[in-house]
């Protein structure tokens, strides 16, 4: 959980004038990292393998390059998306749940509590770490937003406390 006072620091420029934040939170850059791995489990053998066939002989560059590029964007991914998530902060207040990026990409979303499911759903893998879905039916453009239409708090290392949190400001609203 981040202090209040940092929280309010770090969200300055979207909270509305009389808004409180109740509960506010980064996500987990292991979680995020764990996530993540299986680019690492592509990329890794796929750059090796195309380096020793271009090494060796067998492939031209012309046709190793392109494979070594994809094999260099899935290895370095999450460790970009690690570092994205340093720059991000999920937010509950006493309106509304935040989401707000300062990092590679800025931007941020919110969604009123009046349009948040009834039930949150939370995804967790291995109960270790995962997300808080906590409202469908939203514009896929959205930054935070999946192909589903789903917004979720993402790569927590605790989405029961988030969902919690969740929860009880909703009580209070």
């Amino acid at each position: 959980m981040i202090a209040p006072g940092h929280a309010l620091t770090l969200l300055s420029g979207v909270l509305e004038p009389g808004e409180r934040v109740l509960y506010a939170i980064r996500p987990d850059i292991r979680v995020t990292i764990r996530n993540k791995l299986i680019l690492w489990w592509i990329g890794v053998p796929l750059g090796v393998a195309m380096t020793s066939l271009y090494v060796t002989g067998r492939i031209p560059l012309s046709v190793a390059a392109p494979f070594l590029l994809i094999a260099l964007a899935l290895t370095l991914a999450p460790i970009l998306l690690a570092i994205d998530t340093r720059y991000t902060v999920y937010a509950v207040t006493d309106r509304r749940a935040l989401i707000v990026h300062s990092g590679l990409r800025p931007g941020s979303a919110s969604c009123p509590f009046a349009q948040m499911d009834d039930k949150l759903e939370i995804l967790t893998a291995g109960g270790r770490g995962g997300h808080v879905y906590f409202a469908s039916n939203m514009p896929t453009r959205q930054r935070d937003v999946d192909y589903t239409g789903r917004i979720a708090f993402r790569d927590l290392a605790d989405p029961h406390e988030a969902a919690a949190q969740i929860d009880a400001a909703r009580k209070r609203a």
